[in-house]
């Protein structure tokens, strides 16, 4: 999240504010309607973190659907089935939806999620169609690697597993998986 903060820094200190409107766009938070007209941050939640912690009050959104007409058993019901919503804490426990956070501010690091996003960044594998992709990505290598990465040097280290990891033939059936070459 602190490289989005640093992004979007860099984009409110050159102080073109139409730029900056332009950026916040091109990374909308996406969303769902639900019971009673709250909006629920299907993807992008880092986006909306790292926005909210550098003050900004606003941001673009993209619905993706409508789902406020249902009451809020069948809402979870239909999100699960859209696989729009992952309720997995920082461990990578499932967890009801009961136990989401009310804001992204309640949002905890899971540092697997964060080593898997480095790693697709790296070219080691493409970019799933959705975060459920990203989670297996996670839960894939929280498997395979035990590294501390709470240091420069350890998450170094776990990053260089994951790309080897990711590129390996244990991978081929995970979401974006591309296999012993960059790409």
């Amino acid at each position: 999240m602190r490289d989005k903060m640093a992004v979007t820094r860099k984009h409110q200190d050159a102080g073109d504010r139409a730029a900056l409107r332009r950026f916040l766009r091109s990374h909308r938070i996406k969303t769902v309607v639900g019971p009673g007209g709250a909006l629920f941050i299907v993807d992008h939640h880092h986006w909306a973190r790292a926005w909210s912690e550098l003050g900004l009050r606003r941001a673009p959104v993209r619905i993706m659907r409508d789902l406020s007409r249902l009451d809020p058993d069948a809402f979870w019901k239909r999100m699960r089935a859209l696989c729009y919503v992952h309720p997995y804490d920082e461990l990578g426990k499932r967890r009801g939806v009961d136990a989401l956070p009310a804001s992204v501010m309640g949002m905890r690091d899971d540092p697997y999620r964060s080593l898997a996003a480095f790693a697709r960044q790296s070219g080691a594998y493409r970019k799933p169609p959705n975060a459920r992709g990203d989670f297996r990505w996670a839960g894939f290598l929280r498997e395979r690697i035990e590294e501390d990465m709470s240091s420069i040097g350890g998450f170094a280290l776990a990053l260089t597993q994951a790309i080897r990891l990711a590129r390996g033939g244990a991978a081929r059936r995970l979401p974006g998986y591309c296999g012993g070459a960059a790409r």
